[in-house]
């Protein structure tokens, strides 16, 4: 029975209310330890419901710019299992989108599912030309219920008072891009055509393969591909058994995603261990649905980053990240610039072979999250897929000198040059305007040594967070001057006694008295009242 959007919406509140996220619409003040359990029932509630939460929980888990890092780590332990659905309905699909029968194409076929998951069952299969195949069918309504889902939660989130939007960075926007990568996604011919690309891109690196996709049995549910034959999620005991080196393999995944990226700008976008598989002495990365691609500017944009971080430029950097990001709000560019120079104090003072790219990147979307600037989704992507990447190698070989082998690929790769090249005509150029700036800086100068001793020269000073500054300061002397009246009346009270002894009463003394006690009370009230005592 299909549930109505309503019943569907009061299903989603009640199971994230069940897990004890009803905390959320009141405070966000929470320890580290009830953070992290927070993270750990986000998933299960969204392993809880279903398939289609289960697929935005993994979606979301690459948007690092949109919840915390607990919640982003624990959503990507999310696994992509689901009930196997019957097999009459992958009949049904196969036929309703290709407009054949399924003995038509295919010698025979496996009725039991390789996998099942939350988007797509795969079975093992044989074309009538002999080619062993896999035959990847859409879950029934996926496409419907998973679209459905995701502007549900987004209408949850929503809902939610200022606290849970200060955790959030634009969710609008951010669930608007989710909604664009999940239509992508599962029309299966943007799959087929992804690998394509990359075998075309990949063709001359010998370690590095994909299967071949057959576009005539291709359609937006049905995705028909070469079946490879290989060791699953990089088990290194059947590694070792096959006579593959761990060293050597987790050395060619890294050289392989750095060419992705670097030379390419065209990568895997999700490439753990149960997307890669060994066989034939070859890395066989499958299953597409997740790319990056890199705009030619952007791929600029990530070269001039690392380099920006070798020279040890913080306001390139700075101006980058402006240039790279949708801001909606004015951004406080000192604040920014004092970040990034916190952050970047444990980089600038390594050399580029000590740096870890990942982490760098993490860094920088946590940087530009704090300050509510939206990166481009691709260089999301491709945070999360270093820090996958990573992980993998790590796991496979754990003596791996990532940064190393990152080094040396620098050093050889020509995507990436760290010096630009100076022609003959730029430093023609450069030269003249270095003469003509030259020759005009002792008139400039003059002008300004007028400008200073006429009196015609002011200058702006721009004091960090002067205002609070300010208060502390007002705070300080009205304190003073609180001590001082104290003071005062005491030494005044003391000196009346002193004469009133030795002469009698004096109603001079007395007024002075009377009124610096009044003035006294007077400066006091006016201090209380100002809030600044």
């Amino acid at each position: 029975m299909v549930k109505s959007n309503r019943e569907r919406l009061r299903e989603i509140v009640a199971v994230l209310a069940s897990y004890g996220f009803g905390h959320i619409y009141r405070t966000r003040i929470r320890s580290k330890d009830s953070q992290i359990q927070d993270a750990v029932n986000f998933r299960k509630a969204f392993e809880e419901l279903g398939p289609s939460f289960i697929k935005i929980g993994q979606i979301v888990s690459t948007r690092r710019d949109l919840l915390p890092e607990d919640y982003i780590k624990e959503l990507s332990h999310l696994q992509d299992r689901a009930p196997a659905f019957p097999f009459e309905k992958v009949k049904k699909i196969f036929e309703e989108d290709l407009h054949l029968a399924l003995d038509e194409v295919f010698l025979s076929i496996d009725t039991h599912p390789l996998a099942s998951a939350s988007v797509a069952q795969v079975h093992r299969a044989r074309l009538i030309t002999g080619e062993e195949v896999i035959l990847k069918v859409q879950r029934p309504e996926i496409e419907e219920n998973l679209l459905r889902d995701i502007q549900l939660f987004s209408r949850v989130v929503s809902m939610a008072p200022g606290t849970v939007k200060e955790i959030l960075v634009d969710p609008e926007e951010a669930f608007k891009e989710i909604k664009l990568t999940t239509k992508r996604e599962l029309d299966f011919r943007n799959e087929a055509n992804a690998i394509i690309q990359f075998k075309e891109l990949n063709k001359h690196i010998a370690a590095v393969s994909a299967p071949k996709p057959f576009l005539a049995y291709t359609s937006k549910r049905i995705l028909v591909e070469e079946y490879v034959e290989g060791i699953k999620g990089l088990n290194q005991t059947d590694l070792i058994q096959e006579g593959y080196i761990l060293k050597d393999i987790a050395e060619k995944l890294i050289l392989a995603f750095l060419s992705q990226v670097f030379k390419d700008g065209f990568f895997h976008g999700d490439p753990h261990p149960g997307n890669i598989l060994i066989g034939d002495k070859k890395i066989h990365f499958i299953d597409f649905g997740i790319v990056g691609n890199l705009s030619s500017s952007n791929k600029d944009n990530l070269v001039a980053l690392l380099k920006n971080v070798i020279y040890k430029d913080i306001d390139g950097i700075m101006n980058l990240l402006l240039q790279m990001a949708i801001t909606k709000e004015k951004i406080k560019r000192l604040e920014l610039y004092e970040d990034l120079t916190y952050i970047f104090d444990a980089y600038i003072s390594r050399s580029f072979s000590q740096i870890n790219i990942s982490v760098l990147f993490s860094d920088i979307l946590q940087i530009t999250r704090k300050h509510k600037m939206t990166m481009p989704n691709d260089f999301i992507i491709l945070v999360k897929s270093f820090t996958v990447m990573e992980g993998v190698v790590t796991e496979l070989y754990p003596e791996i000198n990532i940064m190393e082998i990152s080094k040396e690929y620098v050093k050889v790769s020509d995507s990436i040059q760290l010096v630009d090249p100076i022609s003959k005509e730029k430093l023609i150029i450069q030269s003249s305007q270095f003469l003509n700036d030259s020759i005009g800086l002792p008139t400039s100068l003059k002008k300004v040594l007028d400008n200073i001793t006429s009196g015609r020269t002011k200058f702006y000073v721009e004091l960090a967070n002067f205002d609070d500054k300010w208060t502390g300061l007002n705070k300080m002397v009205n304190r003073v001057v609180f001590a001082v009246i104290i003071a005062s009346l005491i030494l005044s009270s003391a000196i009346i006694i002193a004469l009133a002894e030795g002469a009698g009463f004096s109603f001079f003394a007395i007024i002075i008295f009377l009124g610096a006690g009044l003035m006294g009370l007077w400066l006091l009230v006016s201090i209380i009242k100002s809030g600044t005592l």
